[in-house]
């Protein structure tokens, strides 16, 4: 199947094929001083299962416990979640990305029998079984596509979950009320994106998110503050529970 350009799609595959080429680890995990290559595989992956377990411990916290059976890793990249999940117990992880240069690094570097990587090239997610994840997560992902295309994706999510199951996802909401995210509403749009490196940031209010959300039948848990957007944005986690059967 091929890419549509009409959803978007293929700047987004474009950008992150580029960067899955030049440094996926540090495209996937942005950090000055690991730019370059700096990343071990080791220390990569370290990072995805602390922040797994940290979602799980939240996920306790609100009196949710996902059945550790299929999870599905929404725009996976070079698997450091992926191999967080898997690390977390989950039998079954599917890693899903645009970008097979990523896919490609993630097979490399993640030895977990649990983990399939697999290439999804359209919005409806069509590569995963309808119904058939316990968890689908994703943090850094949907904040770089145009705002319409993220939503298609969230809406996806609830056709690949479990009736019951769990979505958690993180999305901006606005640009950031302190002088980084000043300085940030004051840049060119193509300058901001060039020195980012080609990675576009997008958002969503709040309301929007909530309204989503009920659209797609799901119940809101939580919506905690966030930092993986960085300094220039706020940005949210958003803890969701499918409507059950």
């Amino acid at each position: 199947m091929g890419i549509d350009p009409s959803t978007g799609i293929e700047e987004v595959s474009r950008t992150w094929t580029r960067l899955g080429r030049e440094d996926p680890m540090w495209a996937v995990l942005t950090d000055r001083e690991k730019a370059g290559g700096g990343w071990t595989p080791a220390e990569f992956l370290a990072t995805g299962a602390t922040e797994i377990a940290t979602l799980l411990g939240r996920l306790a916290e609100l009196g949710a416990d996902p059945v550790r059976g299929r999870a599905v890793d929404f725009g996976c990249g070079a698997g450091r979640l992926s191999h967080g999940l898997a690390t977390a117990g989950f039998t079954e992880v599917v890693g899903l990305d645009i970008s097979p240069t990523m896919l490609e690094k993630a097979r490399e570097i993640v030895d977990a029998p649990a983990c399939d990587f697999r290439l999804a090239t359209g919005p409806e997610l069509d590569v995963v079984e309808p119904a058939s994840a316990d968890l689908v997560y994703t943090c850094r992902v949907l904040q770089h596509m145009p705002t319409e295309l993220a939503h298609r994706y969230v809406r996806a999510f609830y056709r690949i979950v479990r009736p019951g199951g769990y979505v958690v996802f993180q999305m901006p909401t606005a640009p950031a009320r302190n002088a980084a995210g000043l300085a940030l509403r004051a840049l060119p749009a193509p300058l901001a994106r060039r020195l980012r490196r080609g990675m576009e940031m997008h958002g969503t209010p709040e309301a929007g998110v909530r309204a989503l959300v009920a659209e797609c039948g799901a119940e809101m848990l939580a919506a905690d503050e966030d930092t993986s957007a960085g300094p220039r944005w706020g940005s949210r986690l958003y803890v969701t529970r499918a409507a059950p059967a």
